[in-house]
């Protein structure tokens, strides 16, 4: 099936009345094999209150991938982190006569990394921030045990500043879209047929990006298995490109960030190789992880203030 064909058999008309009339719906933002997502703003919420909330509205539209994500949408509901995009409601409704799963995400000003990487290559600080940021996300989830299982460019948001373009526009990062999120113990990865790019077996997520247990169909993940996607995607950054050109077949079999001509401090590439670990046991744990990258992120701060190039204070 076209999905983007499929996708585009929503009308906003028939999505604002299956909501009640409380949306106003806006642009299409994205869309992907889950669904479609639209910018929009709710007005009123399902008890009828008055709201004014920006959001990024998502509607599943293939039944297929309509599994049940009730205990992943509960831990998030009272959950508030500055990387994660904050859950603002969901529930389902018929669009046209379609049953149809909806979640209304905080919408995220920026752009998304998946943009950013269109104009090539990001400096070092910035693959630092974000890696800081993603890290800090998922840690915060995996305290509830719910692993992301998705971590890839398009789900992560860029908050951009012109504080300091010395180490580039890159401020903060966001980590979004939690539609193939699970708790951990559901089980809710089978093994995927190699032979098959499109097999309906596929663990759900994006292919270049599965972490070596998804892809052997492990019953339960980690927090290991976010982190070695996180590690993909930041290795991705200092290229400008799919380290493998999205060839997840050589993305299992190891891929390293040392050893090469990739551009990076030791300290960069040395995390990434860690990241990277074929064995989820061998993969730093998210928080310290972030924490690390924070360290050397500063430490890239202040070794540029003590260099030459560096304006001098003025002692008056």
């Amino acid at each position: 099936m076209d999905v983007h064909r499929y996708a585009c058999q929503f009308d906003p008309a028939d999505i604002n009345a299956a909501l009640g009339g409380r949306y106003i719906i806006g642009p299409e933002i994205a869309v992907g094999g889950q669904g479609i997502v639209y910018r929009a703003t709710r007005t009123s919420r399902p008890d009828g209150t008055a709201a004014n909330d920006i959001v990024a509205l998502k509607l599943h539209f293939d039944r297929r991938r309509n599994v049940p994500v009730q205990p992943e949408i509960t831990a998030m509901e009272n959950l508030s982190h500055p990387n994660l995009a904050r859950l603002i409601e969901y529930g389902y409704c018929d669009v046209a006569g379609r049953h149809t799963r909806y979640v209304a995400w905080e919408f995220i000003e920026g752009q998304s990394l998946s943009v950013q990487l269109r104009s090539g290559r990001l400096r070092e600080s910035e693959v630092l921030a974000i890696g800081r940021d993603i890290s800090a996300a998922i840690a915060e989830i995996w305290s509830r045990r719910i692993v992301h299982g998705d971590i890839k460019p398009s789900n992560i948001m860029l908050r951009s500043s012109d504080e300091d373009l010395m180490f580039g526009s890159v401020h903060s990062a966001v980590l979004i879209d939690l539609g193939v999120a699970r708790n951990l113990g559901q089980g809710n990865i089978r093994t995927f047929d190699r032979n098959d790019r499109r097999s309906a077996r596929r663990p759900m997520g994006t292919w270049g990006y599965f972490s070596p247990e998804q892809i052997k169909g492990a019953k339960t993940l980690s927090s290991a298995s976010d982190v070695f996607s996180l590690g993909v995607v930041l290795l991705e950054c200092l290229l400008g490109r799919h380290p493998t050109d999205g060839d997840q077949i050589a993305v299992s079999e190891g891929i390293r960030a040392s050893g090469g001509r990739l551009a990076g401090t030791a300290g960069l590439l040395c995390a990434l190789d860690m990241m990277l670990a074929p064995l989820p046991t061998f993969r730093p744990n998210p928080a310290e992880l972030s924490r690390r990258f924070q360290n050397m992120r500063l430490a890239m701060v202040a070794d540029f203030a003590q260099s030459p190039r560096a304006p001098m204070e003025d002692p008056d």
